[in-house]
């Protein structure tokens, strides 16, 4: 997959997002992002939105995953 091009704010978005996600899901984490982000007119409004959509599905599911185990 080829890397996406972002703003200093765009990234900054990205950034703060991934420290919703446990460490070892980061990864998933920044390729659904670049996934989503993928062709679209990008801008810090919908960084932000994408990625703290994402980030906080992850931290979700993994919230629930950790309380059934």
């Amino acid at each position: 997959m080829s890397p996406i091009a972002l703003s200093d704010a765009e990234l900054a978005e990205v950034m703060a997002a991934a420290h919703l996600v446990p460490v070892d899901l980061r990864q998933a984490f920044l390729e659904k992002v670049a996934v989503r982000l993928r062709g679209e007119d990008l801008g810090p409004g919908l960084v932000h939105r994408v990625a703290f959509e994402i980030a906080r599905g992850i931290a979700w599911d993994a919230e629930r995953a950790a309380a059934t185990a």
